[in-house]
């Protein structure tokens, strides 16, 4: 009876195991399950609305990175430098509402500047030495034109003007492998290019073409062009006017500045905007509401008209919450840039 009740059971045990067992990690080698779940996606199998449960998929729900959800903790702050991801010391802002810390982007464009010279001076070595190249072998070409023009007049073959020329394997289509002064493989044939292209005088080479450089320096995050006049310096207002700079740096995100018009904090969850004449920076809910209803700014004596480009609003990655993050301006323009 024992037996036959333990005979029924295994069946269930069985069945239960076998989904138990594609999220096992102590095997030494790696299933097709796994393989398939590393593959794609951002949860792993274990998780509500893995692959094992009912309408999982290895694409939506798999373990690799091919998309991951994007935490508060992954966004930068409202102050922080687009560089350094810290706080600035010395903030400026540029035309597309990108933060920097004043010492780090100025860093930054004296290193990009100097990375210009050095890849325009490789660029002109190498347009030098393709025209020396060029040259050399227009003129190689003119003095093997005379050859054959002295060689009809004396009424030469091919063959003698071929055998008064010095003998070169790589300008023939011949071959020779040769080892300690003993001959080992000689290929003189038509295709001796194609058949011994392991003999050094045949061997291919691989050219590196350098481009010409972009001769502009530009923003690391939007690819724009970036000038020392165009960064503008911010000016935050302090949630405690009595603290220092460094003590308003160590605070949290959410506690270092307000918005001089509402008081409110200003944050990732409240976005903030620059206003360029007076430099200074206000939430955007109360540009919406109080500065675009007369285009002026409220911070400068006397208080002066405002354009569309005179209002900057700085760039926010995002909350982590769908409802809060703007998923295009997560994206960086991808940039060869160096220098920093």
């Amino acid at each position: 009876s024992s037996r036959a009740g333990r005979q029924q059971r295994a069946p269930l045990a069985a069945a239960v195991m076998g989904k138990h067992s594609k999220n096992n990690n102590e095997r030494a080698f790696f299933s097709h399950a796994e393989r398939q779940a590393a593959k794609y996606g951002r949860h792993s199998s274990g998780l509500l609305g893995g692959h094992n449960t009912a309408g999982g998929n290895f694409v939506d729900t798999g373990w690799g990175s091919h998309k991951r959800t994007l935490d508060s903790d992954a966004m930068k702050d409202l102050d922080a430098c687009s560089l350094t991801l810290v706080p600035c010391v010395d903030p400026v802002i540029t035309p597309k509402g990108v933060v920097y810390d004043k010492q780090v982007i100025y860093q930054y464009i004296l290193d990009r500047k100097a990375e210009i010279e050095r890849e325009l001076r490789a660029w002109t070595a190498q347009q030098e030495a393709e025209a020396a190249g060029a040259a050399s072998e227009a003129a190689r070409a003119a003095d093997q034109r005379v050859e054959e023009f002295v060689a009809r007049q004396e009424g030469l073959s091919k063959s003698d003007l071929a055998s008064r020329r010095p003998s070169d394997p790589s300008s023939s289509g011949g071959a020779v492998g040769a080892l300690m002064g003993r001959t080992l493989v000689e290929d003189t044939g038509k295709h001796a290019a194609d058949t011994s292209f392991w003999v050094p005088q045949l061997t291919p080479q691989s050219k590196s073409l350098l481009d010409k450089p972009d001769g502009v320096v530009r923003c690391p995050i939007t690819n724009e062009p970036l000038k020392l006049k165009q960064l503008y310096p911010l000016s935050f207002t302090r949630a405690d006017e009595s603290l220092t700079s460094a003590e308003t740096l160590a605070k949290p995100r959410n506690e270092r500045y307000i918005c001089p018009l509402s008081k409110k904090a200003l944050s990732n969850t409240n976005p903030a905007a620059f206003l360029r004449p007076s430099g200074t920076v206000v939430s955007v809910s109360c540009v919406d509401s109080i500065i675009k209803k007369d285009m002026v700014d409220p911070f400068t004596d006397p208080p002066t008209r405002l354009k569309e480009k005179d209002i900057i609003p700085l760039r926010v990655e995002g909350t982590g919450f769908a409802a809060k993050t703007d998923e295009k301006a997560l994206k960086v323009t991808k940039t060869d840039v160096m220098g920093f």
